[in-house]
């Protein structure tokens, strides 16, 4: 699985790279919402498209590890509860089940 990874991002560079060779000289206007960005170089934009990208998903996965050690540290709590609670109901005397026989039979 590693090496299928690793070829498509091997494939996925090159494309980037070839991409970017090919329009070095090409610049473009740019629309961020309501700011105009004129004559701007098409290979910094894409390299400003990736790192967003790049800094856009690293956010997610941190927020996303955050939540599942959350959730992992109430898990942990919930544990150690019920592990309390079967110490405390091993720890109960049994009841006497010959009394209990006997005051049946009345």
């Amino acid at each position: 699985m590693w090496f299928i990874r690793s070829f498509l991002i091997l494939v996925g560079v090159i494309a980037f790279l070839w991409l970017g060779m090919e329009n070095a000289d090409q610049t473009v206007d740019f629309t961020f919402f309501t700011k105009v960005y004129p004559g701007l170089n098409l290979n910094f934009l894409m390299l400003l498209v990736f790192v967003s990208g790049m800094v856009f998903s690293f956010l997610i996965s941190v927020i996303n590890e955050i939540a599942l050690r959350r959730q992992l540290a109430q898990t942990r709590r919930e544990l150690t509860r019920m592990d309390r609670e079967i110490a405390a109901l091993r720890s109960l005397p049994l009841e006497d089940t010959e009394g209990l026989k006997s005051s049946s039979q009345l």
